[in-house]
């Protein structure tokens, strides 16, 4: 077989988004339809429909669905996370923070965009767990998690990364629109139980045993917490003992799915929602326990605004 045309492309391109995304019923592709096949009239090869996959993307106006073109290049649909947000600087801090004669243990969770094949997202879940064992050296009366200006990635390291401290079991669900699927943590493993039985995403050889469940969390988002680091925080939503600091997170906790096109191209389509272990739905992502503005303070500096006040929370756990 031949390549397809630009028309037959556009056309398989759009029954896959039709087909699979979350918020497909809330589309009139009649209408979409014929603007895309007005936009992609004078295409003469594949990439010249990319401008016209990307109007039928927009009109999911779930501000995660996106096209990458082939070889990485071409075109993409702007999602929420890409949004120019100012951030303070981040300054470096110990595995253990001291406050009123207490220990606590800190653990900074930034973003994992390593495949979870590649030795890197291995050394990312390893890094993790290693600090948590440093930390546990001193016996912690608490923790804090710090997923501040994560703006996601790849989850799966991330969760076997803090998985000690979370604990295993099952921590989420990705709510289809039919059915509820759920991912988990357990001994150095995560990834989802679907109706064919447990698949694991990841995992890690020796993990760390799981730290004691009745030891308090602070954890630390923001604005530019976003995607799959929505779907650590919403990991400890339900965890006893858990309380959250800081500003809301960005709003994409919603799951992709991606779909290989015949040029090489790849669309990424918002497939389901996220919702926590108690099936808690966040479409609009994670709100804090405790709002805190961080104003112009870099994150970790020794006056963090949100630090302190998780910190004070710990303190009297």
């Amino acid at each position: 077989m031949g390549r397809p045309t630009p028309a037959d492309y556009l056309n398989r391109a759009l029954a896959i988004i039709e087909a699979r995304a979350l918020r497909s019923g809330e589309v009139d592709w009649k209408s979409v339809r014929a603007k895309t096949s007005e936009l992609a009239a004078d295409a003469k090869n594949s990439a010249d429909t990319y401008h016209a996959i990307n109007f039928a993307l927009e009109q999911l106006k779930d501000q995660h669905s996106f096209l990458v073109g082939r070889n990485g290049q071409g075109t993409k649909t702007q999602t929420k996370a890409d949004s120019n947000v100012d951030l303070p600087k981040r300054l470096h801090r110990p595995d253990i923070i001291r406050k009123d004669a207490q220990e606590f243990g800190f653990l900074l969770v930034e973003q994992s965009g390593a495949s979870s094949q590649s030795t890197k997202a291995q050394s990312y879940a390893r890094r993790l767990q290693e600090r948590i064992s440093n930390a546990l050296i001193s016996k912690p009366s608490g923790w804090i998690v710090d997923l501040r200006g994560n703006g996601g990635g790849n989850m799966w390291p991330m969760i076997v990364g803090v998985g000690p401290v979370l604990g295993s079991g099952t921590l989420g669900y990705f709510q289809y629109s039919n059915v509820a699927v759920p991912w988990f943590y357990s001994n150095g493993q995560s990834g989802v139980d679907n109706a064919r039985g447990r698949c694991v995403n990841f995992k890690v050889s020796d993990s760390l045993p799981d730290c004691a469940q009745n030891v308090s969390v602070a954890i630390l988002i923001d604005k530019r917490t976003a995607s799959s680091g929505e779907a650590v925080a919403i990991s400890f939503r339900g965890r006893s003992h858990s309380r959250f600091f800081g500003e809301h997170t960005c709003g994409l906790s919603t799951s992709n799915e991606s779909f290989r096109l015949s040029d090489g191209a790849t669309l990424y389509v918002t497939t389901s929602v996220e919702a926590d272990r108690n099936h808690n739905i966040y479409d609009r992502g994670i709100a804090p326990d405790n709002p805190v503005k961080q104003g112009n303070i870099p994150l970790g500096d020794v006056n963090d605004p949100v630090i302190q006040r998780a910190l004070e929370w710990l303190a009297k756990c």
